[in-house]
């Protein structure tokens, strides 16, 4: 006979052969002022390698126009950081933030400012591109890919404040020779 079949609860010890994450993630709800209505999501990450250090973000479920369509449900990262870079405290609030967002309507996506005047020697637009976002310019985004290629720092000088779009907006692109066709199809 089965001693556990008549338990409620299982026994801590079994418990306590599972391996808990590196990133523990907490969630608050909170509105963004008394007059206000708007809900704020507030997520921290906590690291269980590094006891003290943890990130935090706030999210805002909002309407955005997008590849042309306009009212796209998105969630709006309004505020992410953290108090020690590298730990990957910021990668793991953005990987929860397209689950979440699935999850209130928004399809997975995401959107924010990527600001320059919190960090102006390190702005996080590097960061953000190699996240998998883009940049409603395609020469803004060549410009990142650049610096990643090179593993170089971006600062204030080198970006502006720009908002960046998860997943990527598809730029377009035209061929050269499709080009050159519609030149001489004028003549």
């Amino acid at each position: 006979m089965n001693i556990y079949s008549k338990l409620k609860y299982l026994p801590l010890q079994n418990l306590a052969k599972r391996k808990l994450p590196d990133v523990l993630i907490y969630q608050k709800q909170h509105k963004l002022s008394h007059d206000i209505d708007i809900n704020v999501d507030d997520f921290v990450a906590f690291s269980l390698k590094k006891p003290f250090e943890h990130a935090q973000m706030k999210c805002i479920k909002t309407d955005i126009t997008r590849d042309n369509i306009e009212h796209v449900p998105s969630l709006y990262v309004w505020i992410l950081k953290s108090s020690l870079s590298g730990l990957g405290l910021g990668s793991s609030l953005l990987n929860f933030a397209k689950i979440y967002s699935k999850k209130i309507g928004c399809n997975g996506f995401i959107h924010l400012s990527a600001e320059t005047s919190y960090s102006p020697n390190r702005v996080p637009h590097i960061f953000y591109r190699k996240f998998g976002m883009s940049t409603l310019n395609s020469n803004v985004d060549k410009r990142l890919d650049n610096f990643i290629r090179l593993g170089k720092y971006a600062t204030s000088h080198d970006f502006e404040t720009t908002d960046m779009f998860f997943p990527p907006i598809k730029h377009e692109r035209k061929n050269i020779f499709v080009k050159l066709l519609n030149k001489l199809k004028k003549l």
